[in-house]
């Protein structure tokens, strides 16, 4: 009894830090949403990063020093910086044209591509359920893109870009994992996150193209300034949200069983309808949620069909 008491503990520890995680980098997101009309993206990734940085090394010094830094995949690794890079920067980029709410529906098609992906690429056996799941998850997101698609809004397919870019991200650190820790890899994304962005600031970071009226367009082409004391200090937080949010979400998925983790990431989804209503006045109509129902559905179908894989690999965690 004391064990399944223990165990019941445990679970509910995973979930509150699932939870958390997920309200963190919606904050994130709402930061960003916020400040897009004044910064390019690339600098918000930037500063983001460079002020995440600190927060990383701490976390590795924790988790066993500087030799977590060591590894011979370095080149596995710059593959996965870039893939979620360009996961990051599609994702910020259609914030910035689109609800949050629609945005953050529509970037849950990732599970999706990750499970259309087990077969061809780790060689998992993905049966006949769980395909209908995929099916049904992206028949929803079409839906939730319908009003977009009707108005000729092409940034909504950067969301699915960054679903289609983070779930190829996913499917490479599975293979990374095996012999890497979380902390390592975390901190070589946050290298390559930082030398991308720094890399965009010297190519198209004077502004030189920035002849674009598109939210989204000008939100990539728009030339760096010296942010105010006040935006400074909001992407200070966006350091912090991304750096806590990290944290939480692997101590969620360490501590609770994984198909029940992973239902409470969308938990973001009531988070972004509030603070699209509370800050920006944008509330989804009925098909956006309509086509969120059925994501949602999809993705707890997939995660509990996927419980028989995972159960056995908690043992192997650190």
């Amino acid at each position: 009894m004391t064990d399944d008491k223990e165990a019941r503990r445990r679970q509910l520890t995973g979930v509150a830090f699932m939870c958390a995680g997920v309200l963190a980098f919606t904050f994130q997101d709402l930061i960003i949403k916020g400040i897009s009309g004044t910064y390019p993206a690339h600098e918000i990734v930037f500063v983001r990063t460079l002020l995440a940085l600190p927060i990383t090394l701490l976390i590795v010094m924790l988790d066993g020093g500087p030799k977590q830094l060591r590894t011979n995949r370095l080149g596995a690794h710059s593959v996965r910086g870039v893939m979620l890079f360009l996961a990051y920067t599609t994702y910020y980029l259609g914030i910035a044209a689109l609800p949050l709410a629609m945005a953050v529906a529509i970037s849950f098609a990732a599970p999706l591509f990750i499970t259309a992906f087990a077969g061809p690429l780790l060689g998992e056996k993905v049966g006949k359920i769980r395909w209908l799941a995929v099916l049904l998850g992206f028949l929803g997101v079409v839906i939730v893109m319908k009003d977009r698609l009707g108005q000729l809004e092409w940034a909504v397919l950067l969301p699915v870009l960054s679903a289609l870019f983070y779930a190829l991200a996913q499917i490479h650190g599975r293979h990374i994992g095996a012999t890497e820790t979380g902390a390592t890899m975390s901190f070589y994304v946050n290298i390559a996150f930082l030398i991308l962005s720094g890399l965009a600031g010297i190519v198209i970071g004077n502004g030189a193209f920035a002849e674009w009226s598109h939210p989204s367009l000008a939100f990539l082409l728009r030339a760096w300034t010296w942010p105010t004391p006040h935006d400074f200090l909001l992407m200070l937080g966006c350091g912090a949200a991304a750096s806590i949010g990290i944290y939480c979400l692997g101590q969620g998925y360490r501590m609770a069983e994984a198909n029940l983790a992973a239902i409470f990431e969308y938990t973001a989804l009531p988070w972004a309808i509030l603070w699209g209503y509370l800050f920006f006045a944008q509330l989804p109509g009925y098909s956006t949620l309509a086509g969120v129902g059925l994501v949602v559905v999809a993705g707890v179908i997939i995660a509990f069909r996927e419980r028989p894989r995972r159960t056995p690999l908690r043992g192997n965690e650190t």
